[in-house]
């Protein structure tokens, strides 16, 4: 493969300037954050109360000025404000912090209601929970093609509000679970095995039941022929390159869109089809694609199974160096209905921090999108924890890093989280690489090859390394679909959030 002369120069100065001109903060500081105890922003409390609000805020000092307003009028000025419930109704509260480099403004919302408004239970637990006390709970998927012969896990994640809850799960309208409690359970989770299941679809239902509501959520579970019965054989025709991008959901970011040294940028206002066409456009000439911060992704498949060899069978060209690497989570999948869509089980490939300390599986983060522009973007993660995808206007100018297509105020992305390494020290970031198994990561798998030449940007991954919900070798003959996702939530204030860049996925097993 050659390099455009023009395009080389170009990355050249945007390496000097990204990664070894780490001499100063490149966009002169960053904003304040603003991160309240609840991240819904929502609170209710009983008429006659108080309520003490104190939001966690970053990149603050001495000189950073607050401001609390209702309905236009100055309210408060310090870094809390306590409000007193004297009548009932809805009240909305904003809050600006201010620094030497700008404004972040955010809002929270009060309702007062009288306490024989409230039930027991809710009395007993406590008033001042997210979504006005409303349940909640999230699925990577409710509908999933399965082969025969595999199980797999449905799991319920980031539950709210359930209240002491009742969880139960039937099939095709039978109990399978003895009901449960969640303090009483590790998980609220379901393993489905298709050994003795009839092919076709099945309905898997959960449902909890509190004293105030019962809330349900179905699962269509389709049991397939065997492995092997969709399988597709190389041809003449076959190409390396994958062929379609059906997916591209990044997460937050500064690279996303509005920032791009060569090609083309996904228009404001575009669809998920439109955004795939451009990822797809940028691989065919090897540039870059960012998938955001911790979760954001890009899916896409070959024109043909890439068959498992034993040995490296997939190729994906990144941008990683020694002292800056954004490890991605690499996920493989069987089409295994023949509908040539990714709508089936996914399997890790395992890298080398999988089952360490290091590696967090079953790991969910969502995101909220900024209530105003050039804000930073809030998330939280199913362990409670929160942070931000800071705003830098020096890499992108884009009002929001929330992408169009995404659509919605939050969103919630489901993987792989691997441990934040990166330092930041003396105005110097260090994002070290792990040792092997990550896309946009110089580990050991990074390496020359007369094949495909380019440099040391092109990752070698096997196959035969992917692995099952729980942790076994999946022993997959082939594959279809590849999905690689951001794995690190961290962020520097001069090179912005960690995020996995990727500029094409091969098949290794088709020579350039």
């Amino acid at each position: 493969m050659k390099k455009n002369g023009a395009f080389c120069l170009i990355l050249l100065m945007l390496l000097l300037t990204a990664c070894s001109d780490n001499e100063g903060d490149t966009q002169q500081g960053l904003l304040p954050t603003i991160t309240f105890p609840v991240a819904s922003a929502r609170y209710r409390m009983e008429l006659g109360s108080e309520l003490e609000i104190v939001p966690r805020c970053e990149h603050v000092d001495a000189q950073t000025t607050y401001e609390w307003s209702m309905d236009g009028i100055v309210i408060g000025t310090g870094a809390s404000y306590t409000f007193v419930a004297e009548a009932l109704g809805e009240y909305y509260i904003k809050v600006k912090v201010t620094n030497a480099f700008g404004t972040t403004e955010d809002e929270l919302k009060i309702t007062v209601i009288k306490v024989d408004e409230l039930s027991e239970n809710e009395s007993a637990v406590g008033l001042y929970t997210p979504n006005d006390t409303a349940f909640a709970w999230k699925f990577p998927w409710t509908s999933i093609n399965i082969p025969s012969g595999r199980t797999i896990k449905v799991k319920a994640y980031m539950i709210e509000n359930d209240l002491n809850g009742t969880y139960t799960w039937t099939l095709d309208g039978v109990e399978v679970a003895k009901p449960c409690r969640r303090q009483d359970v590790e998980e609220i989770s379901y393993v489905f095995d298709t050994d003795g299941l009839s092919q076709g679809a099945h309905t898997l239902l959960l449902t909890m039941k509190n004293d105030t509501c019962e809330v349900s959520q179905s699962f269509t579970l389709n049991v397939c022929a065997a492995e092997g019965t969709h399988r597709r054989s190389i041809t003449s025709e076959s190409q390396s390159l994958v062929n379609k991008v059906y997916e591209f959901m990044p997460a937050p970011g500064h690279q996303v869109n509005g920032y791009s040294i060569v090609g083309d940028m996904i228009r404001d206002g575009a669809s998920m089809q439109e955004a795939c066409d451009t990822v797809l456009r940028h691989w065919q000439k090897m540039w870059s694609v960012s998938m955001g911060a911790q979760g954001g992704y890009v899916i896409a498949g070959f024109d043909h199974s890439v068959e498992n060899s034993g040995n490296y069978d997939l190729v994906i060209k990144s941008n990683p160096f020694s002292y800056q690497s954004e490890p991605g989570v690499i996920w493989v999948s069987q089409d295994v209905n023949g509908d040539g869509l990714p709508n089936d089980p996914w399997y890790e490939l395992a890298g080398s921090e999988y089952g360490t300390e290091n590696s967090t599986l079953e790991y969910a983060i969502t995101y909220y999108k900024p209530k105003s522009p050039r804000s930073h973007t809030a998330w939280k993660d199913c362990f409670g924890a929160t942070g931000i995808v800071p705003y830098m206007s020096l890499w992108n100018t884009h009002a929001y890093y929330w992408q169009d297509w995404v659509g919605g105020t939050e969103h919630t992305y489901f993987g792989t989280r691997l441990k934040d390494t990166h330092t930041y020290e003396n105005k110097y970031t260090n994002e070290p690489p792990f040792a092997w198994g990550y896309a946009d990561n110089q580990g050991s798998d990074y390496f020359l090859n007369k094949d495909f030449d380019v440099d040391r940007s092109m990752g070698y991954y096997k196959i035969s390394n992917a692995k099952t919900w729980d942790g076994k070798d999946a022993n997959l003959q082939y594959i279809d679909f590849v999905k690689v996702q951001t794995g690190q939530t961290g962020y520097s204030p001069n090179l912005g959030d960690i995020s996995t860049e990727v500029y094409g996925i091969w098949d290794y097993h088709i020579k350039k």
